[in-house]
């Protein structure tokens, strides 16, 4: 995957506050980062569609600088939150935004699932993303595909996707064999179910 992110200058973070599901949240967030500014609305949107098992690992692919993993921590301290991103900035924001907000998590940097497979951690419960578009469509199949395998049975991936994504839909429907879809302000929202 190749790097999707603005290097972009140095100096001071991006403070960034949300409230999402009711939680206020703060980031640090470094310039170039994307959505560095606010959170985005696909992760917005993302957060408010979330279902969040009572137990077990989640785990947030292109964690970005760590809305959802953060949130999934907040919302349920008793998860095991695991969050990946390629963009060593991106996860050292994560790390930080994790203290910010109090939260433990872990987090890894590398590509996609690679570090979590090289660590042997699997059977999520959730797997969530709001996958980079300028990364480019393979990537998001590769989330959608590496999903299944990765996911303890009774699992889902929920993922968001800008106006366009039918093609994600379908072969989320096609490798999972079932796809809830809910479109909501030009995004569409999936979810599938390991059965």
């Amino acid at each position: 995957m190749g790097h999707y992110y603005k290097s972009g200058p140095g100096g001071r973070p991006n403070v960034v506050g949300a409230v999402l599901r009711g939680i206020p949240l703060v980031f640090e967030v470094p310039k170039g980062l994307f959505s560095s500014d606010r959170v985005d609305k696909g992760t917005e949107l993302l957060a408010e569609f979330l279902e969040i098992p009572e137990e077990g690992k989640v785990l947030d692919v292109g964690c970005g600088y760590g809305v959802l993993g953060i949130l999934m921590a907040k919302l349920n301290p008793k998860l095991e939150v695991y969050m990946v991103d390629i963009n060593p900035k991106a996860v050292e924001a994560c790390k930080r935004n994790a203290e910010l907000n109090s939260v433990k998590v872990h987090v890894f940097q590398g590509n996609l699932y690679e570090p979590l497979d090289e660590a042997g951690i699997r059977d999520f419960s959730t797997i969530v993303s709001n996958p980079p578009l300028a990364a480019g469509r393979d990537v998001v199949e590769e989330i959608i595909r590496g999903a299944k395998e990765r996911l303890a049975k009774g699992g889902s991936l929920q993922i968001v996707m800008a106006a366009g994504g039918k093609w994600a839909e379908e072969l989320m429907k096609n490798v999972f064999g079932n796809v809830e879809r809910k479109r909501k302000k030009g995004y569409a929202l999936l979810r599938s179910y390991k059965l």
